[in-house]
């Protein structure tokens, strides 16, 4: 019998034998025909479309094998649907018995080469649904291929929920966690931090078994899968941590980008951009903008400072709170925009989720406030009208570079509050916050908190997103502003879609974490592809990475970049101690893929990338 996937997820009987974990001695003591005859259900007919496999944004999608493969061009690709641990125990003995390239993959929201295998994809999606959940501890265990949005919807049945959530709850909870995906909330880490246990089929040189991990038992296999990039074992089940559903009350206002960011600072006073190149570092300590003036004008930036690396922690266990093995903090650079950098972090400070929407165009923040409150639910304003009309138009502004900006701008006033005719009381407090300004346009909304953890992405899109020191925030933002304004004001330059987004999330000991070791400043870019089109985005994503780099700064793994093992070890004092762990569980390396070849393993070769087609921009 050959299966297809429905990425809709609905509640199945049979736990017990879903969730059921074969001995430690089943994949040794079975021959490969038992071995086989378990796994034959579950393989997806090569002409079923779930069999094809694509990332969300469309982007990356497999193919049929080419010539440029080398060895690999001659491997029968086979895709799974497992719905029990005892099917994927199955599959990863088989595939290392046959030394066959095998990965588990989820929704593939990446929108990079992340989820894609060379050889065997083992599709989560079947394998979903909670084991158990302890009202006492707070804690739910689930299968891993469970979505984050059927999960969150089973919780609430029973009153409970998770303490924060990201922008987007359509991954399953086992890739949410591989990449250490995050929300916002500068006393809320990221997700992973929020892992009690796992549960790990891992191909170990003794046989494949399922290995159970959590922060005394195992604890280095762990602290390396909370974000493992899909390359420690395919993780089966996971046990988090939960606490009673609440609501949010959520404040949102638009406030003009040199209110948060201060007047512009204009390089043309010294000198013509390109002659800044001479300038020493300790000019761009005190004018970060002018780093933004160079980057549009193609000048290059000059090298990044030595940043202090990061310490180590205490240990694998030592999950979060991050405790470091020394008490000695880290230098940081003095950037010279100390009134910026205050004034965010008092706006941070003043409610436990703060992130803001910045739309370049439009030069208007929307600072988005939100608190815990007992509050009824408010109705939601959010138009129907709105969003077709934007893709509409963010499709007609690919023809012409003058189009970006009026549709931004469009788009803005189409899904923004109105600001009052006149200005407010000074002593008002829409939502009980203290407006940044009284002549601001100001939205109040009270509901459940996954609702406002959550927005709409509106179309695929290309991404990109960097974690840079949450003491940089106010330098980063004033450096991109004078980037940005560059790049539009020239009519060759580079044209950004809204909204920039901009998190904070705690600092956590998650090896692999982009927040490891410090409180962060998550800012990401993204270029909607409206009906799926190609639009620019390679120059202007090379551009933001390089600027971030001036900021010490660290990729999202799941989105676009360009960083390297080289650049990676600077970055991360334990991607060691990952890549140990790694080839402890993984000896045969059956779990690496292209991507972690590329970037963890600093393996180029050109030939590992070919069986998957990468939908190009042509404009």
């Amino acid at each position: 019998m050959k299966v297809a996937v429905h990425e809709r997820q609905h509640p199945l009987g049979g736990m017990a034998q879903r969730f059921y974990r074969p001995p430690p001695e089943f994949a040794q003591a079975s021959s490969n025909a038992v071995l086989e005859a378990i796994v034959e259900p579950v393989r997806v007919d090569s002409a079923s479309p779930s069999a094809h496999l694509t990332n969300w944004a469309r982007t990356f999608a497999t193919d049929d094998a080419s010539t440029d493969d080398g060895a690999f061009s001659q491997v029968t690709r086979h895709v799974f649907a497992p719905s029990s641990i005892e099917h994927v125990v199955a599959i990863v003995e088989l595939a290392r018995r046959h030394a066959m390239p095998t990965r588990a993959v989820g929704r593939r929201h990446s929108p990079s080469d992340l989820p894609f295998s060379l050889g065997w994809t083992v599709r989560t999606d079947e394998l979903h649904g909670i084991v158990h959940l302890d009202t006492r501890k707070r804690e739910v265990c689930v299968l891993a291929g469970t979505y984050i949005e059927t999960l969150t919807a089973s919780l609430a049945k029973h009153g409970f929920g998770f303490s924060n959530l990201g922008s987007i709850s359509q991954q399953t909870i086992a890739g949410l966690i591989s990449t250490a995906s995050h929300g916002s909330g500068i006393h809320f880490p990221a997700m992973s931090a929020y892992v009690r246990a796992l549960d790990v089929v891992c191909p170990l040189a003794s046989g494949t078994q399922v290995v159970h991990c959590d922060r005394d038992e195992r604890p280095d296999l762990f602290n390396a899968s909370l974000c493992g990039l899909g390359a420690t074992g395919v993780i089966v089940t996971v046990t988090l941590a939960i606490e009673p559903a609440f609501r949010l009350r959520q404040v949102c206002e638009d406030v003009p980008e040199d209110e948060l960011l201060g007047a512009p600072d204009d390089a043309s006073l010294l000198c013509a951009p390109d002659q800044l190149s001479v300038e020493p570092y300790d000019t761009f300590i005190e004018h970060p903008s002018w780093l933004g003036t160079m980057l549009a004008h193609g000048v290059p930036l000059p090298s990044p400072p030595t940043f202090t690396r990061a310490p180590t922690s205490k240990g694998p266990a030592h999950v979060y709170p991050f405790e470091p093995a020394s008490a000695a903090p880290p230098a940081l650079i003095p950037w010279h925009v100390a009134s910026v950098q205050a004034h965010i972090e008092s706006l941070v400070a003043s409610a436990e989720h703060v992130r803001f929407l910045w739309s370049p165009h439009a030069h208007m923040i929307t600072v988005d406030r939100a608190s815990r409150t007992d509050e009824r639910r408010t109705p939601s304003q959010t138009s129907r009208i709105a969003p077709p009309l934007i893709k509409a138009l963010l499709f007609a502004s690919r023809f012409h570079a003058s189009l970006p900006a009026p549709v931004s701008r469009a788009a803005f006033a189409l899904t923004h509050a109105r600001a009052p005719p006149v200005p407010r009381n000074e002593l008002d407090t829409p939502g009980g916050l203290r407006p940044v300004r009284t002549d601001t346009a100001i939205s109040v909304r009270v509901d459940d908190a996954p609702r406002v953890f959550n927005f709409d992405c509106l179309c695929e899109q290309y991404t990109t997103e960097y974690a840079v020191p949450f003491e940089y925030t106010g330098a980063a933002l004033v450096a991109i502003r004078a980037w940005l304004q560059e790049e539009h004001a020239r009519p060759d330059g580079e044209r950004i879609h809204f909204p920039i987004e901009v998190r904070f999330v705690d600092a956590d000991g998650i090896w692999l974490s982009p927040s490891y070791g410090r409180r962060t400043c998550y800012i990401g870019l993204v270029q909607y592809r409206p009906y799926r089109w190609p639009v620019r985005y390679r120059r202007l994503f090379a551009r933001f990475e390089a600027l971030m780099r001036q900021f010490d700064g660290r990729p999202h793994w799941a989105k676009t970049h360009t960083a390297y093992r080289p650049e990676l070890l600077t970055l991360y004092p334990h991607l060691s101690d990952w890549l140990r762990t790694v080839a402890t569980y993984d000896p045969q390396r059956l779990l690496v893929n292209p991507y972690v070849a590329r970037h963890l393993l600093d393996e180029h070769a050109a030939g590992r990338q070919g069986t998957f087609r990468r939908r190009r921009c042509r404009l």
